[in-house]
């Protein structure tokens, strides 16, 4: 088996079948998915049994809701595959994806490989968003701010993410990706990039986690209060650093939309932490601003 698919689903049942289907049409067949059905209230877990029914490649397992990253952590109890692909149900791929990112890390022996993608919006309007180097620094301070790439543009060798014990934390239920690629550099794995590659879709759902700008925010302030009791050494500046940039982004919402909602999320952070990132706040604004034109004027 040379790739393992980990499907998590909560209430999807709408989405599923087009991420089946985009995997289904990969070139490369050796694959198996694993859809975790968590603990869904609609008809998902019927969708998922009739397509596992149809296709011997498809197992379903189910659970408790307990969120996705608990979801993925019961998909990875049960790989078989030399590689692992998560995949989520909402997203989808081009039909080359998996055999393109084997071949590459085939040839590079690489623990871990990544391409760009496309940003689908609610109108059907499509952005190709390509990637500096991912580094463990602008991992930590730039994600979401520009660094940020999507579960399924990565393809994992299945002994790195078994050998380092690699798992997505379920302790906190927002950013858990980012979660789990800090944890993935923290073991300094060889790294294969396609840069200009774009062979996965990466739609937005406006129901989930990252919505809206208000969703994302609040995310990302209660994982970076969660993540900061874990962090040591330069880490604990470059946190800081990246808590400070959120400050700033929550300053010029707040000015333009008049909202306060995101505040309460602030408080979460230990005083020790928010004193820090304040203190900080006169470098980031310059890099916030470059992001914001970057984003918004030049783009």
């Amino acid at each position: 088996m040379k790739v393992s698919v980990i499907i998590p689903c909560y209430n999807q049942a709408l989405f599923l079948p087009k991420a089946i289907a985009s995997l289904q049409a990969q070139t490369l067949e050796e694959w198996e998915c694993i859809i975790v059905d968590d603990g869904s209230t609609d008809n998902t877990a019927e969708v998922a049994s009739n397509l596992a029914l149809q296709d011997s490649r498809i197992r379903l397992l189910q659970k408790i809701n307990g969120g996705s990253a608990s979801a993925r952590n019961l998909g990875l109890q049960q790989v078989r595959g030399e590689y692992i692909q998560f995949l989520d149900a909402d997203d989808y791929m081009d039909s080359d994806k998996l055999q393109k990112q084997y071949q590459l890390m085939q040839s590079k022996r690489a623990d871990m490989c990544y391409t760009a993608f496309r940003h689908i919006y609610a109108d059907g309007k499509e952005s190709i968003v390509h990637f500096s180097e991912l580094t463990q620094t602008n991992i930590l301070t730039g994600w979401g701010l520009g660094k940020s790439i999507p579960p399924h543009a990565f393809l994992y060798k299945t002994t790195f993410v078994q050998s380092n014990y690699l798992r997505f934390d379920e302790r906190c239920r927002y950013r858990e990706d980012w979660g789990w690629l800090i944890d993935c550099f923290d073991a300094h794995p060889k790294i294969a990039m396609m840069p200009e590659y774009s062979g996965v879709y990466y739609s937005h759902n406006e129901t989930g986690k990252t919505g809206s700008y208000s969703k994302m925010q609040s995310g990302n302030f209660t994982f970076m209060a969660h993540k900061s009791c874990y962090l040591s050494g330069t880490k604990k500046l470059l946190w800081a650093f990246r808590i400070s940039e959120e400050i700033w982004i929550w300053l010029l919402r707040m000015a333009k939309y008049r909202s306060t909602v995101i505040a309460k999320c602030i408080l979460l952070l230990d005083i020790r932490w928010t004193i820090a990132a304040i203190l900080l706040m006169p470098l980031s604004f310059w890099w916030i601003l470059a992001y914001f034109i970057k984003t918004y004027i030049t783009k």
